[in-house]
């Protein structure tokens, strides 16, 4: 289900499926997330956000920062963020700042 995920997403947004499927594998472990609130992220990231492979690899080191982290609040601060790349940048530290 993730390979297939990750090659519609990667068409999408222009990013490597390898390289999504990775990120997906990082956010469900940093965050404990399943892997549906994962994808929503990393969607959210590249069709909203525009994020490119390096950014979303930038993204991620900063989960693993943060964590532990609750998933879901992780990805209302992405939503949130409304596509402004800045603001994505910032929701590790505020949704692992914030108690569960």
């Amino acid at each position: 289900m993730s390979s297939k995920w990750a090659q519609e997403l990667g068409s999408k947004c222009n990013v490597e499926p390898d390289v999504l499927k990775l990120v997906l594998e990082e956010l469900s472990e940093s965050c404990y997330a399943d892997a549906t609130t994962a994808k929503k992220i990393i969607e959210e990231l590249t069709l909203r956000c525009f994020f490119n492979e390096e950014e979303l690899r930038k993204f991620v080191r900063e989960v693993s920062k943060n964590c532990p982290m609750d998933a879901k609040k992780l990805h209302k601060e992405v939503v949130n963020a409304e596509g402004k790349k800045e603001a994505a940048f910032q929701a590790p530290s505020r949704a692992g700042s914030r108690p569960f």
